[in-house]
């Protein structure tokens, strides 16, 4: 649904059309209020508040906040954006797929933007076991012999892996089937020491297969 309001600002909403849920809306607002600032905390209570009128509360029960970011104005008469995301956990651990995204007015406080992808059902991963078959060394030891697999990458590079971190998720695969899977942040010495965009793989937890893996380097 497009529509305009009557001070002429344009506005894109999807709606469900099955359960009149509202999936998500997209607010184009250049208002802008100087000396009026909303922080990082503003925002988050904002986007919390939003969500709590959006969704119900088992939903919410389920998810929880992955990251809230600021993004800087794109011209002098636009307001800067916070982006707020969250996750939602199935069977307690995170599914990267399902989840809520909002987008708060930096200068005004209004949400702008709101997406939520909450589709999966728990008895398509009923029957796999949350306890992982390796540990997540084990899966960084998988991730480093891949790379030494690659010729551009090799085994001098491959050693240098730094981990940033090493969690439990839910991850599909090419296959459309969902996994248990270690994702792994990372680095090497390809990246400089102030480099704030890792690597990424996706390890299964009980086969060891390598699920993906996202290493945009030249």
């Amino acid at each position: 649904v497009s529509s305009k309001t009557a001070n002429g600002r344009s506005i894109s909403a999807g709606i469900d059309a099955s359960n009149g849920d509202l999936l998500f809306v997209y607010d184009g607002s250049k208002k802008v209020r100087r000396n009026n600032n909303i922080n990082k905390d503003d925002a988050l209570t904002i986007a919390e508040k939003y969500i709590q009128s959006r969704v119900s509360a088992n939903i919410i029960s389920e998810t929880k906040l992955n990251d809230i970011k600021y993004k800087e104005p794109a011209a002098d008469d636009l307001p800067g954006i916070y982006h707020v995301s969250y996750i939602r956990s199935i069977r307690g651990i995170p599914y990267l797929s399902d989840g809520i995204i909002l987008r708060v007015n930096a200068e005004t406080g209004e949400v702008t933007s709101y997406c939520k992808k909450l589709s999966t059902s728990e008895e398509e991963i009923a029957l796999i076991n949350t306890e992982p078959s390796i540990t997540d060394e084990e899966a960084i030891k998988v991730l480093k012999e891949y790379m030494s697999s690659i010729p551009q990458i090799g085994e001098e590079k491959a050693n240098t892996v730094k981990v940033m971190s090493s969690d439990l998720v839910w991850k599909e695969n090419n296959d459309d089937k969902i996994h248990l899977a270690w994702w792994i942040k990372f680095v090497d010495s390809s990246f400089a020491e102030d480099d704030n965009c890792p690597a990424f793989a996706w390890v299964d937890a009980h086969s060891g297969e390598m699920l993906l893996f996202d290493y945009g380097r030249d």
